[in-house]
């Protein structure tokens, strides 16, 4: 598909580089050359300097060829702009970036006189995943499938756990839980684990199951921790305030602090329960006097990674919260593994999952969508969620056990009207199930690909 990108920063890069290595043929508009520099530095995509609300430089990208036109520039009216333009030249679906919680809250009135075939908000997306993970404090990472029917977490493995040593098989045996061990990370290896896999401490894990059995499952390992109900939030920007919203309205105690004073008083005037601080978060007086060792959890949110890292290792260090660092820089995301700091979010990486999952579903010919793709064990392995909508003869209705499925793939779930399944090689696949992939090695559009 022919995908042009409108802005060159973050997000825009992260989704050329991505839909690029998946054969995409992907034009970069940006103003800025340096930014473009990078990117043509970096990936195989063509790049034109110029203003994406510019009617002539989108045709010179082609765009009344392309399948595909995502504006993500930092400015929510250009992105607005920049598609109406490309609608109105022939682009077949716009995609807008719009981070505004005031336009963001409005944009399901008019997506569809704008001409926006989706509307993607980082912060907001953000929010939500640093949400999942703190109301499941046991796991660094939580997707969820099916609205919230099956999760999938991630977890490290700590000294003396009672799973060392053991086979995943010996750990089925003995646990009569529902659950699946689909991904596991040791030493920078990723291992799509058969049964007779053992693991060892350190290991970063991988666990899909119900939420109630996922429970069931940290408890029966000692690893289940208290609900989290005090939170510290260093850096008052707009995932801050997404997230404080959440916090505050399912009960949780909530204390931002933040630098700049005007956004102090704005968030304390939006949000009258909370307590917002004035003041340096990497002030480490200042964490001890509004009490960072007596909080739950502590999360990084300022616009630094190198700050979020020191925070966050102050914290835990001296603290025994659960601790959300965000990151954006790739390459501090695996330095932030090594310190220690194995819950990192990154407000790009989960952008260009959602707007990856999205181009797949354009892609596919036999009906099946992608509902959901994310992806784990640091970008290295895709978990996807296909519903099948069609009579696929070579799927539906035959044992798993008998399905020829390509190497390093894993069917962990199968969710059937209310049920959620974690498949043996009896289960079949019918239709109407919602079907929960992990793929290393592989970038799938189709749930027929997963077939040798």
């Amino acid at each position: 598909m022919k995908v042009v990108i409108i802005g060159g920063g973050k997000v825009g890069s992260s989704l050329s580089y991505n839909l690029s290595n998946e054969q995409n043929d992907v034009t970069v508009i940006d103003y800025n050359a340096a930014a473009l520099k990078r990117i043509q530095d970096t990936q195989d995509v063509m790049c034109i300097e110029g203003d994406g609300a510019d009617a002539s430089v989108q045709r010179d990208a082609g765009v009344n060829k392309a399948g595909l036109l995502i504006a993500t520039t930092p400015y929510d009216e250009l992105n607005i702009l920049c598609c109406l333009i490309a609608k109105r030249l022939g682009v077949k679906r716009t995609v807008s970036r719009v981070r505004n919680p005031v336009y963001f809250k409005q944009m399901d009135l008019i997506k569809e006189d704008l001409g926006l075939s989706m509307v993607i908000n980082p912060e907001l997306i953000t929010a939500d995943e640093i949400l999942r993970i703190l109301m499941f404090p046991a796991a660094a990472r939580v997707e969820v499938f099916a609205k919230g029917r099956m999760e999938l977490v991630e977890h490290k493995l700590c000294e003396n756990s009672i799973l060392e040593d053991r086979s995943l098989a010996d750990i089925y045996k003995r646990n009569k839980i529902q659950f699946l061990i689909c991904a596991v990370e040791r030493d920078g290896k990723i291992f799509i684990p058969s049964g007779d896999f053992i693991l060892r401490a350190g290991d970063k894990i991988n666990v899909a199951a119900s939420h109630q059995n996922l429970e069931t499952f940290f408890k029966t390992i000692g690893t289940l921790k208290n609900r989290v109900k005090t939170v510290m939030i260093v850096g008052g920007g707009k995932i801050a305030h997404y997230l404080a919203a959440y916090l505050l309205g399912i009960g949780m105690r909530v204390k931002i602090i933040e630098s700049n004073y005007e956004k102090c008083k704005e968030l304390a005037e939006t949000f009258t329960k909370a307590t917002i601080i004035h003041g340096d978060g990497t002030d480490q007086d200042l964490l001890n006097e509004e009490g960072i060792g007596e909080v739950d959890a502590f999360v990084a949110l300022t616009g630094i990674d190198e700050e979020n890292i020191i925070m966050s290792l102050y914290a835990k260090k001296n603290s025994d919260a659960k601790i959300i660092t965000k990151i954006n820089r790739d390459s501090y995301s695996d330095l932030a593994s090594q310190m220690g700091l194995d819950c990192v979010v990154s407000p790009k990486n989960l952008t260009a999952s959602g707007i990856l999952s999205f181009v797949r579903s354009l892609d596919t010919s036999t009906g099946n969508n992608i509902d959901a793709l994310y992806h784990i064990v640091g970008n290295k392995v895709e978990a996807l969620e296909f519903r099948i909508n069609s009579d696929n003869e070579k799927l539906i209705g035959i044992p798993l056990k008998s399905l020829k499925i390509k190497k390093n793939i894993l069917i962990c779930g199968i969710l059937r009207k209310r049920d959620v399944i974690i498949p043996n090689g009896d289960d079949c696949i019918q239709r109407g199930d919602s079907v929960i992939v992990i793929a290393k090695d592989y970038h799938f559009s189709d749930i027929e690909d997963i077939l040798d």
